[in-house]
C-alpha cells in the first residue's frame, strides 16, 4: 500500500512540475537505408520531413521523416568520397574529395560546380552561406569565395587562401575558419589565428591570444549559439564568449570521450563523439549520455530539426538513429526533488549491508578467524595418561597354601601432560586455510554486491520510467508492473526478504 501511495504521489509531483521532457524514450533505428556505416546527416530546414543521410560513397533522401529512403547520389571512383552534405533552400550541396556538387531540384539532378587546381583544391571539406549571398568554400588547398551563386570562385587573397580548411562559420560580420593548425578569424586587419591546435610553434606565433588553452588535435567543427562559439575537437570542447578572441576549455564532466565530432544546440547542447551522443545539463553542469536503444557508439554526425517537439538525428557506424527531443530535454526538472520521492525506500547501502549479512560474507568474519588462529598458540596441547599394574593383581600364594590363587591390590597410576608450540606465535598453519577461505569469500561477496547493485538500480530506473512515461495500454502496463515485482523479488532473494520488510515498515 505504501508503495502505491508513493508512486501516485510521485506521478502527481512530476505532472505538477510541467516537465518539458524526460529521458524515458529510446533511440529508434531508422530502417530503409542499404548501408549502415553512415557519416553525415542533413535536414531541410524549410521542410523537416526531408532528410538526407550520407555514407562514404552515397547520399540517401527521405521525404517522409525517415520512413522511405531512395539513393540520389553516389561516387564510384576509388579516389572519391563524400566529406560533407548540406541544404540551402532548394539547393543540396555535396562536398566531396573530388569536387563540389550541387542539385538545384532537391537531388534529382547533379552538377559539379567547382574546379580547383590540383588535388588539394578539389578536396572540398565544407561550404557555408553568408547572409550577403556570398558562399564560402573550404578546401584542403585554401578558402574560396563566390559572389554570384557559385558561377565563379575567387581564392582568398589572405592567409586563409593557403590553409587547409576544415570548417567555415560566421559570427556577425566576422568569418571563422578551422584549419589544421587552428582557428583563424577575419577582421579589417586580415586573418588572425586565435586558437592553436598544436604547440609546436607557440613561441613563434605572436597572434595567439591565449596560449595556455590549446587543443592538441584538430578542430572538427564550429557551432555558434547566441554569440557563444563552441569548438568540437579531438581533445575536447572549447568555448569563446567574446566572438572568438579568447578560448577556454568547456566542461567535460560526464563525457566518455574527448574526441568530439559535432556539436548542435536546441534548448540544450548535444555532442557527437566516438563513444556516443551526450547532452549537456546546464542545471547540473555535466554531460549525460543518451545511450538507451542505440547499438552504436561511434557517432559521426548529429542534426536537429526545427519542430518544437522534433527529433535529434545521429549518423553512426551502425546506422541512422533518431530520438524525440521532447523525451530528452531536461530543462525545468529538479533532479534532487525527484530523487527525494524515494526517501521512504531503503538506500543502496542498506540493501548491500542486508545482502552481506544474509550471505554471511562480512569481512569481520575473516578477522575473527584470524584473531582466533593467533590465540591458538597461547593454549597448550593437553594429554592425560592412565597406567594400571596388573602383574600381582592375581598371584599364587607363596606361603602355606602354594596351590591357592589369591587376589592382590589394584595398582592404578595416571598423569597429565601440557605442551606449547611457541612457533605458532609467529606462523600458524591455519593461516593458509584462512587465506584460501578469505579469497573465496571476497569473490562471493563481490558477486553478491554486483548483483544486488545492478538489480537495485534497474528497479529504480523502471520506477522512474513508469512515473515519467506511464504505459498507454494495459498489456504494457502489466508487463512493467510484473517486471517491477520480479526485481523486488530478486532483491528479497539476495537479502533474505529484508528489502520488502523494510518497505513495509517505513
Amino acid at each position: 500500500m505504501k508503495i502505491a501511495i508513493t508512486l501516485t504521489a510521485f506521478f502527481i509531483f512530476i505532472t505538477c512540475l510541467k516537465m518539458n521532457c524526460f529521458a524515458d524514450e529510446a533511440w529508434e533505428l531508422v530502417t530503409g537505408i542499404n548501408e549502415t556505416d553512415l557519416n553525415h546527416i542533413a535536414i531541410d530546414i524549410s521542410n523537416n520531413n526531408i532528410i538526407y543521410a550520407a555514407s562514404e560513397k552515397a547520399i540517401y533522401k527521405s521525404q517522409d521523416s525517415g520512413n522511405i529512403w531512395t539513393i540520389i547520389f553516389s561516387v564510384n571512383a576509388e579516389d572519391n568520397s563524400i566529406n560533407f552534405v548540406t541544404v540551402n533552400g532548394q539547393d543540396v550541396f555535396i562536398c566531396a574529395k573530388n569536387g563540389l556538387f550541387r542539385s538545384a531540384n532537391s537531388g534529382l539532378d547533379w552538377k559539379r560546380i567547382f574546379n580547383g587546381v590540383g588535388e588539394k583544391e578539389n578536396n572540398i571539406s565544407h561550404i557555408a552561406f553568408l547572409k550577403d549571398k556570398r558562399i564560402f568554400l573550404g578546401t584542403k588547398g585554401g578558402l574560396f569565395i563566390s559572389k554570384d551563386n557559385c558561377l565563379t570562385w575567387e581564392k582568398d587573397s589572405g592567409e586563409a587562401g593557403n590553409l587547409g580548411i576544415r570548417w567555415v562559420e560566421f559570427i556577425n560580420e566576422s568569418i571563422l575558419v578551422a584549419a589544421e593548425k587552428g582557428v583563424y578569424k577575419n577582421s579589417s586587419s586580415g586573418w588572425r589565428r586565435t586558437f592553436m591546435t598544436t604547440r609546436e610553434d607557440t613561441e613563434y606565433d605572436a597572434d595567439i591570444t591565449d596560449e595556455s588553452l590549446q587543443a592538441v588535435k584538430p578542430v572538427n567543427s564550429i557551432t555558434i549559439n547566441k554569440d557563444i562559439i563552441f569548438l568540437a575537437t579531438d581533445s575536447g570542447i572549447f568555448v569563446s564568449e567574446d566572438k572568438g578572441e579568447i578560448w577556454k576549455s568547456f566542461i567535460n564532466t560526464g563525457l566518455a570521450s574527448l574526441k568530439v565530432k559535432k556539436l548542435v544546440y536546441k534548448d540544450n547542447l548535444y555532442a557527437a563523439t566516438n563513444k556516443g551522443v551526450f547532452m549537456f545539463s546546464e542545471q547540473e553542469k555535466l554531460w549525460k549520455q543518451l545511450y538507451k536503444g542505440i547499438a552504436a557508439k561511434d557517432t559521426r554526425d548529429i542534426a536537429i530539426d526545427i519542430d518544437a517537439d522534433g527529433y535529434l538525428w545521429a549518423a553512426t557506424k551502425k546506422g541512422l538513429y533518431k530520438i524525440k527531443l521532447l523525451s530528452i530535454n531536461d530543462k525545468g526538472y529538479d533532479l534532487n526533488k525527484i530523487l527525494e520521492s524515494f526517501n521512504n525506500e531503503p538506500n543502496i547501502r542498506e540493501v548491500q549491508k542486508a545482502a552481506i549479512e544474509y550471505a554471511e560474507v562480512h569481512p569481520d568474519k575473516i578477522k575473527e578467524w584470524r584473531n582466533s588462529a593467533n590465540k591458538k598458540a597461547l593454549l597448550p596441547n593437553v594429554s592425560i595418561g592412565l597406567d594400571r599394574y596388573v602383574t600381582d593383581y592375581w598371584h599364587w600364594d607363596s606361603g602355606t597354601n602354594p596351590d591357592t590363587l589369591q587376589k592382590g591390590k589394584d595398582a592404578v597410576g595416571w598423569d597429565v601432560t601440557m605442551t606449547w608450540d611457541m612457533g605458532e606465535l609467529i606462523w600458524n598453519n591455519d593461516q593458509t586455510s584462512i587465506d584460501t577461505r578469505s579469497k573465496l569469500m571476497v569473490e562471493l561477496r563481490d558477486d553478491i554486491m554486483n548483483e544486488v547493485t545492478r538489480t537495485y538500480f534497474e528497479r529504480r530506473r523502471l520506477q522512474i520510467e513508469i512515473l515519467a512515461s506511464p504505459p498507454q495500454n494495459l498489456k504494457l502496463s502489466l508487463e512493467k508492473e510484473l517486471r517491477l515485482q520480479e526485481l523486488t523479488a530478486d532483491i528479497d532473494a539476495l537479502t533474505g526478504g529484508c528489502f520488502s520488510k523494510q518497505l513495509e515498515d517505513r
